[in-house]
Protein backbone atom coordinates (compact mmCIF):
# COMPACT_ATOMS: atom_id res chain seq x y z
CA UNK A 1 0.00 0.00 0.00
CA UNK A 2 1.51 3.47 -0.80
CA UNK A 3 1.41 6.47 1.05
CA UNK A 4 -0.44 9.38 -0.20
CA UNK A 5 2.66 11.30 -0.61
CA UNK A 6 3.86 8.51 -2.32
CA UNK A 7 0.76 8.56 -4.98
CA UNK A 8 1.10 11.95 -5.31
CA UNK A 9 4.49 11.80 -6.63
CA UNK A 10 3.54 9.32 -8.78
CA UNK A 11 0.12 11.68 -10.32
CA UNK A 12 2.68 14.37 -10.37
CA UNK A 13 4.94 12.14 -12.33
CA UNK A 14 2.45 10.89 -14.78
CA UNK A 15 1.04 14.68 -15.61
CA UNK A 16 4.95 15.19 -16.47
CA UNK A 17 5.16 11.79 -18.88
CA UNK A 18 2.35 13.12 -20.56
CA UNK A 19 2.73 16.85 -20.94
CA UNK A 20 5.60 16.70 -23.39
CA UNK A 21 7.15 19.24 -21.28
CA UNK A 22 4.61 21.63 -20.74
CA UNK A 23 4.11 22.65 -17.57
CA UNK A 24 0.56 23.63 -17.84
CA UNK A 25 -0.49 20.20 -17.56
CA UNK A 26 0.74 20.37 -13.83
CA UNK A 27 -1.69 23.02 -13.06
CA UNK A 28 -5.71 22.91 -12.85
CA UNK A 29 -6.80 26.42 -13.59
CA UNK A 30 -9.41 27.29 -10.61
CA UNK A 31 -9.53 24.78 -9.18
CA UNK A 32 -6.06 25.14 -7.79
CA UNK A 33 -7.06 28.33 -6.61
CA UNK A 34 -10.43 27.73 -5.85
CA UNK A 35 -10.68 24.32 -4.95
CA UNK A 36 -6.26 23.53 -3.76
CA UNK A 37 -7.64 20.36 -1.75
CA UNK A 38 -9.45 18.27 -4.58
CA UNK A 39 -6.15 19.43 -6.57
CA UNK A 40 -3.93 17.40 -4.24
CA UNK A 41 -7.03 14.69 -4.27
CA UNK A 42 -7.20 14.40 -8.15
CA UNK A 43 -3.52 13.96 -8.10
CA UNK A 44 -3.74 11.41 -5.56
CA UNK A 45 -6.26 9.26 -7.43
CA UNK A 46 -6.95 10.16 -10.28
CA UNK A 47 -3.35 10.69 -11.51
CA UNK A 48 -1.38 8.82 -8.93
CA UNK A 49 -3.69 5.93 -8.32
CA UNK A 50 -5.72 5.18 -11.38
CA UNK A 51 -3.73 6.32 -14.91
CA UNK A 52 -1.04 4.58 -12.85
CA UNK A 53 -2.28 1.40 -12.61
CA UNK A 54 -1.50 -2.04 -14.82
CA UNK A 55 -3.77 -3.15 -17.05
CA UNK A 56 -4.40 -0.48 -19.97
CA UNK A 57 -1.16 1.35 -21.48
CA UNK A 58 -0.90 4.59 -21.52
CA UNK A 59 -2.47 5.10 -25.19
CA UNK A 60 -5.38 3.25 -24.40
CA UNK A 61 -6.29 5.34 -21.48
CA UNK A 62 -5.64 8.39 -23.42
CA UNK A 63 -8.21 6.55 -26.18
CA UNK A 64 -10.66 5.63 -23.45
CA UNK A 65 -10.05 9.55 -22.11
CA UNK A 66 -10.64 11.15 -25.34
CA UNK A 67 -13.61 9.39 -26.24
CA UNK A 68 -15.61 9.57 -22.48
CA UNK A 69 -14.56 13.85 -22.76
CA UNK A 70 -15.96 13.69 -26.46
CA UNK A 71 -19.25 11.97 -25.08
CA UNK A 72 -20.00 14.57 -22.42
CA UNK A 73 -18.74 17.56 -24.90
CA UNK A 74 -15.97 18.68 -22.19
CA UNK A 75 -13.78 20.39 -24.93
CA UNK A 76 -11.65 22.84 -22.43
CA UNK A 77 -10.23 19.34 -21.13
CA UNK A 78 -10.61 17.38 -23.81
CA UNK A 79 -7.93 19.79 -25.91
CA UNK A 80 -5.59 18.62 -23.02
CA UNK A 81 -5.72 15.10 -23.42
CA UNK A 82 -5.68 15.53 -26.82
CA UNK A 83 -2.43 17.39 -26.97
CA UNK A 84 -1.36 14.00 -23.94
CA UNK A 85 -2.41 11.38 -26.15
CA UNK A 86 0.15 13.09 -28.30
CA UNK A 87 3.04 13.19 -26.54
CA UNK A 88 2.72 9.79 -25.91
CA UNK A 89 2.67 8.25 -29.02
CA UNK A 90 -0.84 8.38 -30.83
CA UNK A 91 -0.34 9.71 -34.27
CA UNK A 92 -2.75 12.53 -35.44
CA UNK A 93 -4.62 9.94 -37.60
CA UNK A 94 -5.15 7.81 -34.90
CA UNK A 95 -6.68 10.83 -32.77
CA UNK A 96 -8.61 11.46 -35.54
CA UNK A 97 -10.02 8.18 -35.73
CA UNK A 98 -11.04 8.03 -32.62
CA UNK A 99 -13.95 10.66 -33.80
CA UNK A 100 -14.75 8.67 -37.00
CA UNK A 101 -15.42 5.98 -34.66
CA UNK A 102 -17.32 7.58 -32.31
CA UNK A 103 -19.71 9.16 -34.73
CA UNK A 104 -22.81 6.42 -34.67
CA UNK A 105 -22.41 6.96 -30.93
CA UNK A 106 -22.06 10.69 -30.18
CA UNK A 107 -23.45 12.30 -33.36
CA UNK A 108 -21.78 14.70 -35.96
CA UNK A 109 -22.31 17.94 -34.15
CA UNK A 110 -19.84 16.04 -31.28
CA UNK A 111 -17.55 14.61 -33.42
CA UNK A 112 -17.75 18.08 -36.00
CA UNK A 113 -16.43 20.07 -32.34
CA UNK A 114 -13.78 17.59 -31.47
CA UNK A 115 -12.27 17.48 -35.19
CA UNK A 116 -12.30 21.72 -35.38
CA UNK A 117 -10.27 21.47 -31.85
CA UNK A 118 -8.03 18.85 -32.91
CA UNK A 119 -7.26 21.21 -36.13
CA UNK A 120 -6.51 24.26 -33.68
CA UNK A 121 -4.42 21.93 -31.85
CA UNK A 122 -2.30 19.87 -35.20
CA UNK A 123 -1.88 23.60 -35.97
CA UNK A 124 -1.04 25.30 -32.89
CA UNK A 125 1.76 22.60 -32.05
CA UNK A 126 2.88 22.97 -36.27
CA UNK A 127 2.53 19.51 -36.92
CA UNK A 128 2.01 18.50 -40.24
CA UNK A 129 -1.30 16.30 -41.31
CA UNK A 130 -2.15 14.77 -44.39
CA UNK A 131 -5.64 12.45 -43.90
CA UNK A 132 -6.19 8.99 -44.25
CA UNK A 133 -8.58 8.32 -47.35
CA UNK A 134 -10.14 4.92 -47.42
CA UNK A 135 -13.58 5.81 -48.26
CA UNK A 136 -14.22 4.25 -51.34
CA UNK A 137 -17.36 5.73 -53.35
CA UNK A 138 -17.19 3.27 -56.08
CA UNK A 139 -17.92 0.70 -53.87
CA UNK A 140 -21.63 -0.38 -54.06
CA UNK A 141 -24.16 0.09 -51.59
CA UNK A 142 -25.27 -3.81 -51.14
CA UNK A 143 -21.57 -5.06 -51.12
CA UNK A 144 -20.95 -2.14 -47.88
CA UNK A 145 -24.25 -3.23 -46.25
CA UNK A 146 -22.77 -6.73 -46.52
CA UNK A 147 -19.01 -5.97 -45.29
CA UNK A 148 -20.62 -4.05 -42.19
CA UNK A 149 -23.01 -7.07 -41.42
CA UNK A 150 -19.87 -8.73 -41.45
CA UNK A 151 -17.54 -6.62 -39.44
CA UNK A 152 -20.55 -6.04 -36.96
CA UNK A 153 -20.64 -10.25 -36.66
CA UNK A 154 -17.40 -9.59 -36.18
CA UNK A 155 -17.24 -7.43 -33.40
CA UNK A 156 -20.46 -7.95 -31.72
CA UNK A 157 -21.52 -11.58 -32.11
CA UNK A 158 -24.25 -11.15 -33.87
CA UNK A 159 -26.38 -8.76 -35.81
CA UNK A 160 -29.38 -7.07 -33.62
CA UNK A 161 -32.92 -8.67 -34.45
CA UNK A 162 -35.51 -5.96 -34.07
CA UNK A 163 -38.26 -8.06 -35.11
CA UNK A 164 -39.56 -6.12 -37.26
CA UNK A 165 -40.78 -5.89 -41.12
CA UNK A 166 -37.66 -5.41 -43.15
CA UNK A 167 -39.55 -1.96 -44.55
CA UNK A 168 -40.02 -0.57 -40.92
CA UNK A 169 -38.20 2.44 -39.71
CA UNK A 170 -36.32 0.15 -37.65
CA UNK A 171 -35.04 -1.91 -40.03
CA UNK A 172 -34.20 0.63 -41.91
CA UNK A 173 -32.00 2.31 -39.59
CA UNK A 174 -30.24 -0.63 -38.72
CA UNK A 175 -29.52 -0.84 -43.19
CA UNK A 176 -27.93 2.79 -42.27
CA UNK A 177 -25.93 1.59 -39.67
CA UNK A 178 -24.93 -1.36 -40.83
CA UNK A 179 -23.36 0.31 -43.99
CA UNK A 180 -21.97 3.01 -42.88
CA UNK A 181 -20.89 2.35 -39.02
CA UNK A 182 -19.72 -1.58 -39.61
CA UNK A 183 -19.31 -0.94 -43.35
CA UNK A 184 -17.22 2.62 -43.93
CA UNK A 185 -15.92 3.19 -40.02
CA UNK A 186 -15.53 -0.16 -38.62
CA UNK A 187 -13.64 -1.23 -41.78
CA UNK A 188 -10.79 1.56 -41.33
CA UNK A 189 -7.48 0.73 -40.93
CA UNK A 190 -6.09 3.12 -38.05
CA UNK A 191 -7.22 1.78 -35.00
CA UNK A 192 -7.57 -2.24 -34.11
CA UNK A 193 -10.76 -4.13 -33.18
CA UNK A 194 -9.51 -4.10 -29.46
CA UNK A 195 -8.95 -0.19 -29.73
CA UNK A 196 -12.57 0.41 -31.22
CA UNK A 197 -14.02 -1.63 -28.25
CA UNK A 198 -12.57 0.75 -25.71
CA UNK A 199 -14.39 4.08 -27.58
CA UNK A 200 -17.39 1.98 -27.95
CA UNK A 201 -17.55 1.62 -24.12
CA UNK A 202 -15.72 4.83 -22.74
CA UNK A 203 -19.20 6.20 -24.63
CA UNK A 204 -21.76 3.77 -23.84
CA UNK A 205 -20.22 4.16 -19.85
CA UNK A 206 -20.25 7.77 -20.23
CA UNK A 207 -23.94 8.03 -21.41
CA UNK A 208 -25.08 5.72 -18.91
CA UNK A 209 -25.99 3.63 -20.99
CA UNK A 210 -27.42 -0.05 -19.14
CA UNK A 211 -29.35 -1.88 -21.86
CA UNK A 212 -28.62 -4.59 -23.97
CA UNK A 213 -26.55 -2.66 -26.01
CA UNK A 214 -23.83 -2.36 -23.00
CA UNK A 215 -24.40 -6.08 -22.46
CA UNK A 216 -23.60 -7.18 -26.02
CA UNK A 217 -20.71 -4.51 -26.56
CA UNK A 218 -19.32 -6.06 -23.52
CA UNK A 219 -19.53 -9.44 -25.02
CA UNK A 220 -18.02 -8.09 -28.29
CA UNK A 221 -15.03 -6.80 -26.13
CA UNK A 222 -14.56 -10.18 -24.84
CA UNK A 223 -14.73 -11.62 -28.69
CA UNK A 224 -12.24 -9.01 -30.09
CA UNK A 225 -9.60 -9.97 -27.37
CA UNK A 226 -10.13 -7.76 -24.29
CA UNK A 227 -9.38 -9.61 -21.26
CA UNK A 228 -11.76 -9.62 -18.36
CA UNK A 229 -9.34 -7.50 -16.36
CA UNK A 230 -8.75 -4.84 -19.11
CA UNK A 231 -12.67 -4.49 -19.71
CA UNK A 232 -12.91 -3.42 -15.65
CA UNK A 233 -9.82 -1.51 -15.85
CA UNK A 234 -11.36 0.66 -18.54
CA UNK A 235 -14.38 1.13 -16.29
CA UNK A 236 -11.99 1.94 -13.40
CA UNK A 237 -10.16 4.53 -15.25
CA UNK A 238 -13.51 6.04 -16.29
CA UNK A 239 -14.74 6.54 -12.67
CA UNK A 240 -13.61 9.64 -12.61
CA UNK A 241 -14.10 11.26 -16.10
CA UNK A 242 -17.27 9.94 -16.43
CA UNK A 243 -18.46 9.38 -12.94
CA UNK A 244 -18.26 5.98 -10.49
CA UNK A 245 -21.71 5.42 -10.38
CA UNK A 246 -21.84 4.53 -14.52
CA UNK A 247 -18.58 2.72 -13.60
CA UNK A 248 -19.69 0.31 -10.80
CA UNK A 249 -22.82 -0.29 -12.80
CA UNK A 250 -20.95 -1.08 -16.17
CA UNK A 251 -18.79 -3.59 -13.97
CA UNK A 252 -21.62 -5.03 -12.39
CA UNK A 253 -23.27 -5.72 -16.00
CA UNK A 254 -19.47 -6.85 -17.10
CA UNK A 255 -19.19 -9.31 -14.31
CA UNK A 256 -22.77 -10.91 -15.53
CA UNK A 257 -21.83 -10.90 -18.81
CA UNK A 258 -18.61 -13.10 -17.72
CA UNK A 259 -20.73 -15.43 -15.89
CA UNK A 260 -22.75 -15.95 -18.91
CA UNK A 261 -19.70 -16.71 -21.24
CA UNK A 262 -18.24 -18.73 -18.42
CA UNK A 263 -14.93 -16.75 -17.91
CA UNK A 264 -13.51 -15.09 -14.56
Amino acid sequence: MTTPNERLQAGIGMRRTMSGGDNSHLALPGVDQLAPDLKRIIDEALFGTIWTRPGLDLKQRCIATISALMTQGELNLLRRHIVRALNVGLTPNQVVEIFFQSTFYIGVPAVESGLRLTKDILEELGIEYEPTLEYDPNMHADERFALGQELHRHHMGSTPDTGADANSPEAQLERIVDEYNWGAIYSRSLLDDKERAIISLAALTSMGVYDAQMRRRIRGAVGVGLAPEEIMEIFIHLSMYGGYVNARTAMRIARSVFNELGIG
